[in-house]
């Protein structure tokens, strides 16, 4: 979808909130802008009094950036999620509930062959993780395989 600024989607994984980076910082940059900062304070008080997980994920077009501060897209994404991982801790989530991930240019949702697709491509995803996200169940086998079902 064009021109889409936030994205809100709930799946088994959990309610994933994009947001396009544009609306969050200035290019080339991680810090948060003014107008990004009540908005994100705002979902922070909100996860603040939860106890899901919280997995934030910086994402970037293709271009390649080298600048000093940000030698490649793995620096510009991680400093990003991390930006938005600082304030929403800062605003009382627990740190032990967030996971802050830079996926660069790997994971894109639309195509880099446009300008409107690279910029769709550069967000941040705050992933509010279902309940049973990563666990797991240990299933017991038979020793006695005699016992097991036959496949006809």
């Amino acid at each position: 979808v064009k021109g889409v600024q936030v994205k809100c989607t709930e799946s088994n994984r959990g309610i994933s909130i994009e947001i396009n980076a544009s609306l969050l910082f200035d290019p080339a940059q991680a810090v948060l802008n003014q107008e990004s900062i009540q908005v994100l304070t705002a979902v922070a008080k909100v996860l603040a009094t939860d106890t899901h997980q919280v997995q934030i994920e910086g994402h970037t077009d293709n271009l390649p950036i080298a600048s000093p501060i940000f030698p490649s897209n793995w620096e510009l994404s991680s400093a990003r999620a991390s930006s938005v991982t600082r304030l929403f801790v800062d605003n009382g989530v627990a740190p032990q509930r967030i996971v802050v991930i830079g996926y660069a240019d790997n994971r894109p949702v639309d195509s880099n062959d446009t300008p409107e697709g690279r910029a769709r491509n550069r967000r941040v995803t705050v992933m509010i993780l279902a309940e049973n996200e990563g666990q797991t169940t240990d299933l017991t086998l038979d020793p006695d395989i005699r016992s097991a079902p036959q496949v006809p």
